[in-house]
C-alpha cells in the first residue's frame, strides 16, 4: 500500500515536471534534423525504442563485464533516465538515487511516449556554460558555438554537439580540443558504420 501511494507520488511530480514546455527556443520532433538525432541515439541509446525507460539487458551485460571479465563499471542510463536525473534529481552516487531514477524513468514512458521523452532531452540536455549561463538544447548551444540554426549544421558540428552530451567540461572546446577532436570522431565513425534508427 505505501509502495502504491509512493509511485503515485512519483507519477504525479513526473506528470507536473513534462506537462509543460518551459523552453521558448523548443523545437518540435519533427524539426530535429534526423542525422543529429541518428548520432545521439546510436552513441547514448540504441534500444531508445525498444526499453521501457531502463535497459535491462544493458545493467546485466556491465555486471557481468564488471564480475566475470574485470571490465570498469560503466554507465547503463538510457536517454529517459538521464532527462529524469537532468530534471529532478541531484548527482548523489549511491543506489537508492539509481533506483528511485531507474523507477521514475519506467513511470515517464508510461506516462509519455517516446518522441516526447526524446525531444525533451534534446531541447534540455546541459551543452556548455557562459559565465553564469548555462547552455541547455541543442537549439541554443548551436547557436552558441557555431552561431547559425540547428538545420543548417554540417554533420561535423553535429557529432561536436553529440560528443559534448559526454561531458561538456571535459570535452570542453577550448580547454580540451584534442579530448574533444577524438570524440567527435568516435561519433562520426559510429554514426557512418551503423544502420540508422530514425528513418
Amino acid at each position: 500500500m505505501i509502495f502504491v501511494v509512493y509511485l503515485n507520488h512519483l507519477s504525479q511530480l513526473l506528470y507536473d515536471a513534462f506537462s509543460y514546455n518551459t523552453s521558448t527556443n523548443a523545437l518540435s520532433f519533427e524539426q530535429q534534423p534526423k542525422s543529429m538525432i541518428n548520432m545521439l541515439l546510436l552513441v547514448e541509446d540504441q534500444s531508445f525504442f525498444k526499453h521501457p525507460g531502463v535497459d535491462f539487458k544493458e545493467i546485466i551485460r556491465v555486471v557481468r563485464d564488471y564480475i566475470f571479465y574485470d571490465k570498469p563499471l560503466r554507465g547503463a542510463s538510457t536517454i529517459t533516465m538521464q532527462l529524469i536525473k537532468n530534471t529532478l534529481l541531484n548527482r548523489e552516487r549511491s543506489l537508492g538515487r539509481k533506483v528511485k531514477e531507474a523507477l521514475m524513468a519506467l513511470l515517464l514512458e508510461h506516462l509519455f511516449d517516446k518522441k516526447f521523452i526524446l525531444n525533451r532531452y534534446i531541447n534540455t540536455v546541459y551543452l556548455g556554460q557562459k559565465g553564469n549561463i548555462s547552455i541547455n538544447g541543442f537549439t541554443n548551444a548551436t547557436r552558441f558555438y557555431f552561431n547559425k540554426k540547428l538545420a543548417l549544421l554540417s554533420l561535423e558540428e553535429m557529432a561536436m554537439l553529440v560528443a559534448l552530451v559526454k561531458g561538456p567540461d571535459y570535452y570542453h572546446p577550448v580547454r580540451h580540443s584534442l579530448r574533444l577532436l577524438k570524440r567527435k570522431q568516435l561519433v562520426l565513425s559510429i554514426y557512418q558504420k551503423f544502420e540508422k534508427i530514425v528513418k
